[in-house]
C-alpha cells in the first residue's frame, strides 16, 4: 500500500514537472493560415510569436521545417522570463495548396509543431516569353513560315499549326488576304480576347494548283491594325497514271548536282543532260526554283524520245559572295519520277 502510495506521489511530481515546463514556452498561435495568395509573390513570411511564461531564461535550439520549401528563422539568443520572441516560417511559393509544419525545439522542454498552409494561384504566363515570334498584334509561340514536303496533284497536304495569343489588352481579329485558291488558312478562333490563346492553321491542295513544282507564296495576316506576311512553301508533283500497255518514259538525271565553279564575275551558265530510259517520248514540261538567281531556259515542253538524251541550259546572275546553292525541279510525264530536282551550286569570289 505504501509502494502503490509513494508510485503515485513520484506520478504527481512528474506531472506538476511537466505541466511547469509546458509553461515555460507559450505561443499566441499554432496554426497559421495565409489564405489565397499569389505565386508572383516569390514567398511569404509568418512571425510566430511566442513568450517565456516559466521563470527561467529559455533557448530555442533548432526549428526544423517538414520541407525544403519552408525556410525556418527563429530568436537565437536567450530569452528571459516574461520576455518574448519569434519563429519565422518563409514559404516560397508553388501554385496549388499547401499544409506545412516546422518542430520547434527548446532545451528543456517538449517540441512545439507549428503549421502554416494556404493556397498559392498560379502565376499568370507571361505571353511575350513563351510567345516570343510576332504576328501582327499576335504573338506567335514557335514558328512564323509553313513548309510542307512533296505531295501529289491528287493530294491534300496534312495540316500545319502554330500556335498564337493575344498579348494585348484588346480584342484581335485576325484575318488574312493574298490566299491562292490552293491553300486553306483559318484562324481558330478568328478572334481572340486579350491572353487568350489560339491557332492559325495551314494546308496546300494539289488537286488545285495548276504549277507543279516548288511553290513560294506569301499571305497577308491582318491582326488587329498590322499587316504582316508568312510564308507556304509547298512541291506537288503531278500524279500520271501508268498505261496500259506499259510504254511509258523513264527519265534519268546524269548529273544530279551541278557545280558551276569558282566565278570571278556575277554570271555563270551551265547544261542539265536528261535521258530518257523508257520507251514513250519524255516530256519536260517546266521547272520551278527556290532561289530566282537561277533559271533553266525552257521556252516550251522539252520532248525527249525513247532512248535519246536532251540538254536544259542554265544560267545564273545577281549571286551573292560566297556559296550560292539552289534546287531546281522539273516536271515530267514520268509516271514514277512526274517531279525531278537538281542541284545547282556556284561560288562567287
Amino acid at each position: 500500500m505504501n509502494k502503490m502510495i509513494k508510485t503515485l506521489g513520484s506520478l504527481a511530481i512528474l506531472l506538476f514537472v511537466f505541466s511547469a515546463n509546458a509553461q515555460k514556452l507559450e505561443f499566441d498561435e499554432l496554426v497559421h493560415d495565409f489564405g489565397t495568395i499569389k505565386e508572383e509573390l516569390g514567398s511569404v513570411t509568418h512571425a510566430f510569436k511566442f513568450t517565456n511564461t516559466g521563470d527561467k531564461p529559455l533557448v530555442i535550439a533548432r526549428v526544423q521545417a517538414s520541407c525544403g520549401c519552408t525556410t525556418p528563422g527563429w530568436t537565437k539568443e536567450p530569452v528571459k522570463p516574461g520576455e518574448t520572441g519569434e519563429v519565422l516560417a518563409t514559404y516560397r511559393t508553388s501554385a496549388g495548396p499547401f499544409d506545412k509544419t516546422l518542430t520547434v525545439t527548446a532545451t528543456g522542454l517538449p517540441n512545439v509543431v507549428l503549421h502554416i498552409k494556404g493556397n498559392v494561384t498560379k502565376k499568370p504566363e507571361d505571353l511575350k516569353t513563351t510567345y516570343p515570334q510576332t504576328f501582327g498584334d499576335l504573338r506567335a509561340k514557335n514558328k512564323r513560315d509553313f513548309s510542307f514536303p512533296q505531295i501529289s496533284s491528287k493530294q491534300t497536304t496534312t495540316t500545319q499549326t502554330v500556335e498564337v495569343a493575344n498579348a494585348g489588352e484588346e480584342v484581335v481579329n485576325v484575318t488574312f488576304e493574298n490566299v491562292p485558291e490552293y491553300i486553306t488558312v483559318n484562324a481558330v478562333p478568328a478572334s481572340l480576347n486579350p491572353r487568350q490563346k489560339g491557332q492559325i492553321t495551314v494546308s496546300v491542295n494539289g488537286e488545285k494548283r495548276k504549277k507543279f513544282g516548288y511553290s513560294k507564296d506569301q499571305i497577308t495576316v491582318k491582326a488587329g491594325n498590322a499587316n504582316e506576311v508568312f510564308n507556304v512553301t509547298s512541291i506537288v508533283a503531278e500524279k500520271i497514271e501508268k498505261s496500259d500497255t506499259l510504254k511509258f518514259p523513264v527519265i534519268s538525271i546524269t548529273q544530279p548536282v551541278i557545280d558551276l565553279g569558282k566565278l570571278t564575275e556575277n554570271k555563270a551558265s551551265g547544261a542539265i543532260e536528261i535521258k530518257n530510259l523508257g520507251n514513250a517520248d519524255l516530256l519536260i514540261k517546266s521547272f520551278s526554283t527556290d532561289n530566282k538567281t537561277f533559271t533553266a531556259i525552257l521556252k516550251k515542253e522539252l520532248k525527249i524520245k525513247a532512248g535519246k538524251t536532251g540538254t536544259i541550259k542554265l544560267s545564273a546572275s545577281n549571286l551573292q559572295k560566297g556559296s550560292n546553292t539552289t534546287q531546281i525541279y522539273f516536271s515530267t510525264n514520268d509516271p514514277l519520277k512526274s517531279l525531278v530536282s537538281v542541284t545547282v551550286k556556284a561560288e562567287l569570289e
